[in-house]
């Protein structure tokens, strides 16, 4: 397994462990992640896919993995879509599209 598969996959367990704490979902991997037709990292969580990432720019990632997860969300044809960035020190953030948190708060 290379370097980078090993971080992207540690770093969606710990993704994992904390949303089924801080929701009371279970929420897992999803094995198959990355293929054509992806449907994001995680599961568990009703009617959202999650994409995690793991980057050491996390501008990037705050950038490019949303609209990545919004292409997930249409293939798993579910109504959200959220992005988790893991930071230095084990800090995370969940990031969204405008258009994704609109979709989260209202019923457009």
């Amino acid at each position: 397994m290379n370097k980078n598969k090993a971080k992207g996959d540690k770093a969606e367990r710990e993704a994992a462990e904390l949303l089924t704490e801080v929701t009371g979902y279970q929420v897992e991997r999803r094995f198959g992640a990355g293929q054509e037709k992806d449907k994001g990292d995680l599961v568990g969580i009703p009617n959202c896919v999650v994409q995690v990432a793991n980057y050491k720019d996390t501008s990037t990632a705050c950038l490019v993995k949303p609209r990545e997860a919004e292409e997930q969300r249409k293939n798993a044809g579910v109504d959200h879509a959220m992005t988790m960035v893991r930071w230095r020190g084990g800090n995370w953030r969940v990031v969204l599209t405008v258009e994704q948190y609109a979709r989260l708060i209202c019923r457009c």
